[in-house]
């Protein structure tokens, strides 16, 4: 009798763990209707690319950077996901150490960690672009490795504080980005003004576009750039593209008006941990969110899937700007986000800034099917990889290889077998405003299967990323994971020192 009793419970403790097991989202399979095509902004090319630049090895790069993307919706951009996603090296495990936009882009421009260049928030003084040391970035490196150089769209946060107005960095030959004085709005927000109705410094000069149509923001920032692709045709160049999109307050295009409404394909975002319920083993800040409603964030999910559907319709004009010059096969297309977004992750609204991996996770995909064969790679990558990355990619040179923290991904793009590193830094500093001023500062480590966070209050998140890819229950502090911890906590404190 007590053997069956003991039977009779053993089954009931493994159906009720089994039934507790959160069920995970399944994968978007997204169709565009079947009369969509993405609007192409074309260039007249007199000629294709000369024999003499075809027989240069130098390749030529174009860097594609959203604004607040979530990772999950590139699922609904069809050239991304038809060409980019599916003819390049997806990796899956890419991340922005510092999930926020300045403290990303100048992880980018700079190759190091958010501790080492001391842009930490988006605004002066902990923070922003004049905090930032532009003498030697990675576009002048670009530049010292022959190759024309220029940047359209968002740069860095208070760009338009930098003297005199509308400067020009150095490195940056050809110059149009977004400036305005009246964007001092709470940074979750947003500025709509970066759609419509703004002004750029192009080459210093600031030059109006009065709203219209033609004037979207996006479209600008795509014409430029299939431009200075077809003039640069002859001659080895690195093209930056930083689209506002899809950030709030998530503009799309006129002609994106009607689309993710009745006749589209549209999957409601709704993770484990979508809103989560049981915050007992959270930090305190977690208890002081309010979730908001499933109808408010599903009607976030689609504006910003409206939103991207401009900044598709770039890529392709991008890809028919580089096939009638002749250099698609010429040409490496990286596509990244500055840092990831929430859509009611761990009860968190629409943000970013936390150490979930809907904040720090991010698209990262480089396409090149002609030099890197497609593939799905989960080696560790991040933002800070990319200024080695570039210069590797022109055959340049960085002047103090020390300084950068980052790895060129060059030697994992050609051999996934290759060996990599196995974790990487992830850090936080509260902001000015918005939800960002209520995390506390953390840092954290991340490995392929493990994510240990410190935050400066003394709380700690250790999460098992296989067996807990929603990051729902901590593990820190409890009795069976000690070892595992201690390890992780050491390895983090090697790493602030980098």
């Amino acid at each position: 009798m007590k053997r069956k009793t003991l039977f009779i419970l053993l089954i009931l403790l493994v159906s009720s763990c089994t039934s507790s097991r959160p069920v995970e989202q399944a994968p978007v399979d997204f169709q565009p209707p079947a009369d969509y095509a993405p609007t192409i902004f074309d260039t007249q090319v007199e000629s294709p690319a000369s024999p003499e630049r075809l027989a240069d090895a130098r390749p030529n790069i174009i860097f594609i950077l959203t604004d607040d993307q979530p990772v999950q919706t590139v699922a609904y951009m069809p050239t991304v996901k038809d060409v980019l996603l599916a003819g390049g090296v997806n990796f899956t495990n890419g991340f922005a150490t510092t999930p926020l936009c300045c403290p990303s882009r100048a992880s980018i421009l700079s190759g190091e960690y958010v501790h080492n260049h001391q842009v930490y928030t988006n605004r002066m003084p902990m923070g922003g672009a004049p905090k930032f040391k532009d003498e030697s970035t990675l576009a002048v490196w670009m530049k010292d490795a022959g190759y024309r150089t220029a940047y359209y769209g968002k740069y860095l946060n208070e760009y338009d504080d930098l003297e005199p107005y509308g400067v020009v960095p150095p490195g940056w030959e050809d110059w149009s980005v977004f400036v305005g004085r009246n964007t001092d709005t709470d940074e979750d927000a947003g500025n709509l003004q970066y759609y419509f109705n703004f002004t750029m410094s192009e080459k210093g000069e600031i030059v109006p576009y009065p709203r219209s149509k033609a004037n979207f923001g996006t479209d600008v920032v795509t014409r430029k750039a299939v431009e200075f692709i077809n003039a640069s045709r002859n001659s080895p160049f690195f093209l930056m593209m930083g689209y506002y999109n899809p950030h709030s307050p998530y503009v799309a295009a006129p002609r994106h008006k009607e689309a993710f409404r009745s006749d589209w394909d549209w999957e409601p975002y709704r993770p484990p941990c979508f809103n989560e319920e049981d915050i007992r083993d959270k930090p305190d800040y977690i208890a002081a969110l309010s979730p908001l409603p499933e109808a408010k964030l599903d009607t976030t999910h689609k504006q910003i899937l409206r939103s991207l559907l401009s900044v598709d319709d770039g890529v392709a004009s991008v890809l028919n700007a580089l096939d009638k010059t002749g250099l698609r096969e010429k040409t490496i297309i990286v596509y990244l986000s500055d840092n990831g977004l929430t859509l009611g992750d761990h009860r968190f609204g629409a943000a970013k800034n936390c150490p979930y991996e809907a904040c720090v996770k991010i698209p990262f995909i480089v396409y090149a099917p002609a030099l890197f064969p497609a593939r799905t790679d989960s080696n560790l990558v991040a933002n800070i990889d990319l200024a080695s990355t570039f210069v590797d990619m022109a055959g340049g040179t960085l002047p103090d290889p020390a300084k950068v923290d980052g790895t060129s991904l060059l030697p994992l793009l050609r051999d996934p077998d290759v060996a990599w590193r196995d974790d990487i830094l992830l850090e936080h500093w509260p902001t000015e405003d918005g939800s960002g001023s209520m995390i506390p500062e953390f840092y954290a480590v991340r490995t392929r299967e493990w994510k240990y966070v410190e935050y400066v209050t003394g709380e700690k998140e250790l999460y098992d990323l296989v067996n807990d890819p929603y990051e729902l229950q901590n593990l820190a502090g409890k009795r069976k994971y000690r070892e595992i911890e201690a390890e992780l906590a050491n390895r983090l404190a090697e790493l602030k020192k980098e």
